[in-house]
């Protein structure tokens, strides 16, 4: 988890690791860092100095040697709030921008009726047309446990984070074999905050592949094996999948969940609605 939160802030591999073995080591030496670590001393000055320069390590001279030294952990909290204000400066930049940003597309400005996305990253971007919406209701045949595992625990969170704040009401069907324990995800919660209601297929419906239904909009996604996302454009195929799924929705059964168990999510999001 820690790792993650250093890639953020545009550390690689070797440097996250570099990081770490400072800190757990104390001060050291470039030559004993590079033994332990296993690579060239001039390519481990890089990465020192590249973590320098963020600010999360310092250097000092000890009987003629250089030596360096990590900065306490809460260093990594200020790189972090630091991140987080110059992006929300840059956000506000474009808000001011977009108006003008409109006028210099072309008049007939057109997307694809069909767009095919592969690997992780694909199916990501696919799901992130979604989030272009505001003020919608949406519909979604979602093989919960199976998206989970392809979009990854993080991707899911920051979908629903973002859906939240543009109000994006969803309502939400889970094959009975794919149902997972709300606990452990606390982002998919339900009930008028979350915008969201979710009921369980009858346990003869199964599938691997999910579909999402946003406006003139539908978005599908398979499963980790095949790894392909596509939204396809239609008005027909919404009416006709909404109609499906208008069908098992009244055979299905709603879905229970305790307050106790979101309220923390919720209040994450109502603190970035609060920023923003």
């Amino acid at each position: 988890m820690i790792n993650n939160i250093l890639t953020t802030l545009k550390l690689t591999d070797e440097e996250i690791k570099t990081y770490w073995l400072l800190v757990e080591t104390g001060e050291s030496t470039a030559g004993n860092l590079a033994k332990k670590i296993g690579i060239p001393r001039p390519s481990l000055y890089g990465f020192l100095k590249r973590i320098q320069d963020k600010g999360m390590i310092t250097q000092s001279m000890k009987c003629g040697v250089k030596t360096f030294i990590a900065e306490p952990p809460e260093k990594i909290g200020l790189l972090l709030q630091q991140q987080i204000e110059q992006l929300q400066n840059q956000q506000k930049l474009y808000q001011q921008l977009l108006p003008e940003l409109k006028k210099h597309r072309p008049s007939k400005f057109l997307t694809p009726k069909f767009q095919l996305f592969e690997g992780v990253e694909g199916v990501q971007n696919a799901l992130k047309d979604m989030l272009l919406y505001r003020d919608i209701e949406t519909y979604a045949l979602w093989p919960i446990k199976t998206m989970i595992d392809i979009l990854t625990p993080d991707f899911v969170r920051y979908l629903n984070k973002i859906r939240l704040i543009n109000n994006l009401w969803t309502w939400a069907i889970w094959p009975s074999k794919q149902a997972v324990d709300i606990k452990q995800h606390p982002y998919l919660g339900i009930g008028k905050e979350f915008k969201r209601e979710i009921r369980i297929a009858p346990k003869e419906i199964e599938l691997s592949m999910g579909y999402w239904i946003y406006g003139n909009k539908v978005v599908f996604i398979s499963s980790r094996k095949e790894s392909v996302g596509f939204v396809i454009e239609s008005a027909e195929l919404v009416e006709m999948l909404l109609t499906q799924f208008q069908v098992i929705w009244k055979k299905s059964k709603p879905v229970v969940v305790d307050p106790k168990d979101t309220a923390l999510f919720l209040e994450e999001v109502k603190k970035t609605m609060t920023i923003l």
